[in-house]
């Protein structure tokens, strides 16, 4: 996909971003274990979610950790938004950057509301921090 494309095409997960647990090795604020965090936590409140690029839904649903959650595939990217309170699209279907996608929430292995955001390139963790930065250049 052009970069510039991707750079119109851009939209943040929230319409504000306050983080509140970084990319990387941290202490886990359940389990009290050093542990590698694969994404970014942002502050929220009852917060829409936004389809960050254009792709198709290939998760909406449960698990123990992330809780209520969506995956986003877009070319050679994969998003994980996590912890959600509602969801509002269905696996298969297609949806343009900024879509909304549905609610933040606390669901899951979660001490409050806010969400988890990761970012994927071809299957790697990338920092989402870093893909902001990318996409911005």
């Amino acid at each position: 996909m052009n970069k510039l494309l991707l750079i119109f095409a851009f939209c943040p997960p929230l319409r504000h971003l306050e983080l509140t647990s970084a990319y990387g090795c941290r202490l886990h604020p359940l389990t009290g274990r050093y542990r590698f965090h694969a994404g970014i936590d942002l502050r929220a409140h009852q917060d829409t979610v936004f389809a960050v690029l254009p792709g198709r839904i290939t998760f909406a649903g449960y698990d123990a950790v992330t809780g209520e959650h969506i995956r986003l595939a877009s070319g050679d990217f994969n998003f994980l938004y996590g912890h959600l309170s509602e969801v509002f699209v269905q696996v298969g279907d297609s949806v343009a950057a900024c879509r909304p996608l549905g609610l933040t929430g606390s669901s899951g292995h979660a001490t409050g509301e806010h969400l988890h955001f990761s970012v994927r390139y071809q299957q790697k963790p990338v920092n989402p921090l870093t893909f902001f930065r990318d996409l911005a250049r």
